[in-house]
This record gives C-alpha cells, structure tokens and sequence, in this order.
C-alpha cells in the first residue's frame, strides 16, 4: 500500500506532479523486482486513488521453459489467460512480500532520490527566472567561507549571501527578517544555488521602486546608481512628468520614503541627485551635499575639473573620497577635485 497522504503533501509542497509521481513509484518497484529477481522484466500498475501498486512479471509463452523467470509454459498460461498461445507475453502477479528486504530498502532509495532530483529541477525552474527580482528571508546560518544562509519566503528554499554581496559592517544574526537580490541561479551537482545580493545596485534599486509608487507608474526614473555599500550610495533621477519633482518623490514627506529604504540596508546614507542632459550641470547636481563653484569640462571628453568652496572641499571630497568617488561613477565622468588654496 502507498500512503496517499504522504504523496499528497508531496504533490502540494513540493509542486510535484501526480504523472511523475506514478513514474518516480514505477521506477522504484521495478528496482526492487530487479534487486530480488536479477531481471528486468516487471511491469509495475499503481493506482494512486487507492493507493494500491501491483506488480506482475512479463513472461513470454513456450513450449519448452528454460528461464522459469522470464518463461512460462503454454499449460501454465492458460491459468491466467485462457486464450493464451505460444509467443505470447502475458503478465503474471508478483506478491509484494516476496520482495527482499534489501530491495524494498533500494526502492525508497530509488524513490527518495528522484523526488530530489525533481525538487531541484523545480526550484531551479523558479529561481532562474526570478533572477533579478528581490526576495524576502530569515537569516539561517553561516555557511562556509563567510556566506550567510537565507530561507527565502514562502518557498522554504535556502539562498546565500557570499561575502563580496554582503554590506560591511552589518551583522545579520539568525531569524533576522531581510530582503535581498536574486543575482544569480547557478545549477550544480548538489542541487541549484541561489545567489542573493545586499550589496549591489540593482538591490537599492529595487528597494527604491517598493518605495516609490511614481517609478514603478513609469513617472520617475532611475537613472544610474553608484554604491559604496553601508557607506554611501548616490540615486539619480529624472522625472516624465514636470509636475512631478524626482528627487522630492524619491526623498518622499520628511523623508519617510528614502529613510525607509536606507533602514534595509544597515542606515547607509543615500544622495538622491537630480538628473540633467548637460553634464556640467550633472556632474555638480552630482557633488551633492557639496556645494561647487563651478565644473569645467576636460577636453578629451571623459573627466572633468571640478572646483569647490575651500569650505566645501572635505564635504566635496567626502570621507575617503568617497563622495567624489561616487559622483564620478554615478555620472561616468573621471572628476578631478580641485583643492582650493588660500586666498582663492
């Protein structure tokens, strides 16, 4: 007998299908008669409403048997198919019980494997084409060389966070409730791996559009991202619509709305900048919080000379560089700041 029950939590938790099931069953009772008979020549029927498998042994009708396991004599198959004759191949029922211990063991282990297999084949199904999308998950331990396990939500399915997609400086401890980027969906020998992310700008992304009902209506768009993770991270932005204010709209009432998306990820700070064709005008947008006094153009097309107040240059510069550094990938041009002297 199956337990119906079990195969129904099968069929429902693991998104199984019945078809496979009876295959996968199919597949483990024929090992079990191949284990206790030494051949192949089972045919296995299960009835998953009655939760009955039958097994029966494919005999061909002689005259003369010599193999007792894949023969039977033309008087002998009359018993069970009257109009039987010599060539015939007719089905003859195998009691369960006659099935070894050893071979009942290969049979769960024939079963258990495939479902397996399945599930892994499923959950790479799903993940694949969920790269790019982001999730949310328990933190669920520390795997080797520095990952962080995730249970992702509500597939009961364990993603990782490797080190380099990790935000500095943030602690994630177990049971913590967090959101992250499907990155990548990597099928291995030991099943798929789901590679999540905290650290990359399409994560921030991401985050933003929850946020930020005027991105996902097509009204504000992000135009580039530069991230120095739980440092820094600079947003620019432009608006379709010249009613609606981009930066405003991202920064949202009292900041609620960027204070939301920095809260995800460790407090790091976000520049949200405005974006602008003309990249004198970008390039300053984008020194923000700094104030500058003017942005020259290199000639070769690729840098700029940016000049501060003498009283904005470390807010210009940022600690480490890091605001300087940021602007120059947020816009894509190389900035050399300009160190006011005094007197200037």
């Amino acid at each position: 007998m199956i337990d119906i029950d079990v195969l129904k939590n099968i069929e429902k938790e693991e998104g199984i299908s019945k078809d496979y099931l009876m295959e996968v069953i199919n597949a483990a009772f024929r090992t079990a008669y191949k284990k206790t008979f030494d051949e192949s020549n089972s045919v296995v029927k299960v009835n998953l409403s009655k939760g009955e498998v039958r097994l029966y042994a494919e005999k061909t009708v002689v005259e003369h048997v010599n193999n007792p396991l894949l023969e039977i004599s033309l008087k002998e198959s009359l018993k069970f198919e009257s109009d039987a004759k010599i060539g015939d191949q007719i089905l003859i029922e195998i009691p369960l019980k006659l099935l070894s211990a050893s071979a009942i063991t290969s049979a769960k282990q024939v079963f258990q494997q495939k479902i397996m297999e399945k599930k892994r084949d499923i959950t790479y199904s799903i993940f694949s084409g969920k790269v790019g999308e982001t999730i949310t998950g328990r933190v669920t331990r520390m795997k080797g060389k520095g990952n962080i396990g995730v249970n992702i939500e509500p597939y009961n399915i364990e993603g990782f966070i490797p080190p380099e997609e990790q935000i500095s400086n943030e602690r994630l401890f177990r049971d913590r409730l967090i959101k992250a980027y499907i990155k990548e969906t990597v099928m291995t020998d030991g099943g798929p791996l789901i590679v999540l992310s905290r650290a990359c700008p399409e994560f921030l992304a991401k985050l933003l559009e929850m946020e930020v009902p005027e991105i996902t209506q097509k009204i504000v768009e992000i135009k580039s991202i530069a991230r120095e993770p739980g440092v820094r991270a600079k947003i620019s932005v432009a608006s379709k619509d010249i009613n609606v204010d981009p930066v405003g709209a991202c920064i949202g009432q009292r900041g609620v709305r960027i204070n939301n998306v920095s809260k995800e990820i460790n407090y790091e700070r976000i520049d949200v900048i405005r974006y602008n064709a003309n990249p004198e005008i970008y390039i300053e947008n984008a020194m923000s919080p700094a104030k500058v006094e003017r942005v020259e153009m290199l000639p070769d097309g690729k840098g700029a000379n940016v000049y501060p107040k003498i009283e904005e240059y470390a807010t210009a510069l940022g600690a480490n560089g890091v605001n300087v550094s940021l602007a120059s990938k947020l816009t894509g041009y190389f900035i050399h700041l300009v160190e006011p002297k005094e007197g200037d």
